[in-house]
């Protein structure tokens, strides 16, 4: 019997949804998938991606800021590290696909571990578009990680991104100078998975209350930025629900953190936290919402990101069935909403006016448009784009070795 074809995942921090969602299609095409993952098992839903991959390798390891607990750590955990370097070495794969995370962990397996084999580099966030000139960006990146990029840029044997098509044309004169990219490229989004998508929820909270509810998931940044922006939200009698993710934080901590961000709205009668959920649980559960919301970086001369990032919001709000309010600062996903007639973008001034805005708004119209967009937009309809750019990059590489 033809032994499968082994597609390798190394992620150089915890895994996405999104990998998760790949993975489980080439498995059910009969591929055998492996996730690698530098982390301790209990730091991510281990049974979860388990369900997409033959074989988790963890490296039950994690990497902290330098002193001397986490010398006494390091060294506690050695026998771990090798056993994770072995495990990683007797693999045989079919084509290597690096997700960062930390791009100096995908330099280092790919030139000790996996040189020889086709490796594919998924930056799932882009230094690049974050910084607009290399001193910028070494205030809050490190020199090797920013080294580490290029090095990932110009020596894997092909690129997938998430953002816009046109995202990489960007990259070279910022931080990265005469950058040589590889010329195998291709545009890959967060697209919706079948079997996390639920039917159009007919039974939404405001047919009880006659009041607006909006769902906010995701990480959530330290500063007010994204506060202040619930704060007129909340000021116009709109409920919103904020399902926070804390994926590298003790309970104790997350407790301190959510105190702290949400210190000036915490006693609003239109704000509710709730506790995190897994990424196919939160599905059926925010679809009982009129609207999700998605902030973005600002513009300011020095980030580009905006212009071009998806994320798995997209995903996740259509999977429910739901529209979502968008900054207008994020150029592709106004794009992409406008193509299905679902454009529900937001600036600074028309914010005020949401609550008026969304009284005018057709749902029908929306929720039809909703199906249309998550059909277009599956996992399953665009994944023969993948397979076949991976099985291109895997020939020119057997040819050109």
């Amino acid at each position: 019997m033809k032994d499968k074809k082994q597609i390798v995942f190394y992620c150089a921090s915890h895994p996405f949804e999104m990998i998760y969602k790949i993975a489980k299609i080439f498995k059910e095409k009969n591929y055998e998938t492996v996730l690698i993952t530098v982390s301790e098992k209990d730091r991510f839903d281990f049974n979860f991606y388990s369900k997409a991959f033959d074989k988790i390798i963890c490296s039950n390891f994690q990497f902290f800021k330098p002193n001397l607990k986490s010398l006494f750590y390091f060294i506690k955990k050695i026998p771990s590290l090798i056993k994770f370097i072995i495990s990683m070495k007797i693999l045989k794969p079919y084509v290597v696909i690096g997700v960062s995370g930390n791009n100096w962990q995908l330099k280092l397996v790919h030139k000790y571990i996996f040189k020889k084999y086709p490796f594919i580099y998924f930056p799932y966030d882009i230094i690049s578009h974050l910084y607009n000139s290399k001193e910028k960006a070494l205030k809050t990146t490190k020199k090797f990680e920013i080294e580490a990029e290029r090095y990932c840029f110009e020596n894997a044997n092909g690129i997938t991104h998430k953002g816009a098509p046109d995202e990489l044309k960007y990259l070279d004169n910022r931080i990265h100078k005469n950058l040589k990219i590889v010329p195998f490229q291709l545009n890959f989004l967060p697209y919706c998975s079948k079997e996390f998508t639920v039917p159009i929820n007919k039974d939404k909270l405001s047919k009880k209350d006659n009041f607006f509810h909006m769902v906010y998931i995701g990480g959530f940044p330290s500063d007010s930025r994204l506060t202040n922006l619930f704060k007129i939200i909340l000021n116009q009698g709109i409920h919103i629900h904020a399902y926070v993710t804390f994926k590298h934080l003790s309970e104790k901590n997350e407790g301190e953190y959510i105190s702290r961000v949400f210190d000036e709205i915490m006693n609003n009668k239109f704000f509710h936290i709730h506790k995190p959920l897994g990424p196919k649980e939160i599905v059926p559960e925010i679809s009982k919402y009129d609207f999700g919301f998605w902030a973005s970086n600002l513009v300011d001369g020095t980030t580009i990101e905006p212009l071009f990032a998806t994320g798995n919001k997209l995903a996740s709000y259509l999977e429910a069935g739901i529209p979502f309010i968008y900054n207008k600062q994020l150029v592709f996903v106004d794009k992409l909403m406008k193509h299905y007639n679902l454009s529900m973008s937001f600036n600074d001034k028309n914010l005020k006016n949401l609550k008026k805005r969304l009284q005018k708004i057709s749902w029908e119209k929306i929720q039809k448009n909703i199906v249309i967009a998550r059909n277009e937009l599956s996992m399953e309809k665009n994944f023969v784009r993948l397979e076949n750019f991976i099985n291109k990059v895997v020939d020119f590489n057997k040819e050109n070795s």
